[in-house]
């Protein structure tokens, strides 16, 4: 059994995060706050309304060169053109438009509150989480008005 005196302990503990969810703050000096966790879930959102990675690259025809995108560059260029069919045309395309695009253009918004470069800017997850609430409920009002579809089949035969 190794001698305890012999081991040494640490008291520094070292975050390591994933390119695309870390804050600026963070990436300048290593150091995670609630504000760092605002900007990550800023970033889910917006990845999980546009269905895509928080940084792809694509490929510019331009210059013969890949560049990184940003989902936060996409969502801000959605909702800078203030047309609708931008932002319903920059949601994940799994949804084939069963969403109110009023209310994914506000959880947008919110989203892009989150990922704000200063993080004295972001809002604290109380803030974040009574928008979220707000906007789940008009989107039930909105399911109630869109009623049940019709346009499936059931089976009830064991495959």
């Amino acid at each position: 059994m190794p001698s305890t005196s012999k081991l040494k302990r640490s008291r520094s503990v070292k975050f390591t995060g994933t390119k695309g969810y870390m804050s600026p703050e963070y990436q300048l000096n290593g150091i995670a706050t609630q504000k760092s966790d605002v900007y990550a879930f800023g970033v889910v959102i917006l990845e999980l309304l546009s269905g895509e990675e928080p940084v792809k690259f694509k490929f510019d025809k331009e210059n013969g060169q890949y560049r990184s995108v940003s989902v936060i560059e996409t969502a801000k260029e959605a909702i800078g053109s203030e047309d609708f069919e931008r932002i319903r045309r920059w949601v994940d395309r799994r949804l084939k438009d069963s969403f109110p695009v009023d209310i994914a253009e506000k959880l947008t918004r919110v989203a892009l509150e989150c990922v704000q470069p200063e993080a004295d800017k972001r809002p604290d997850m109380r803030r974040v989480s009574g928008k979220i609430s707000k906007l789940y409920l008009e989107s039930m009002k909105w399911k109630d008005k869109m009623g049940t579809p019709m346009d499936f089949t059931v089976s009830l035969v064991a495959r």
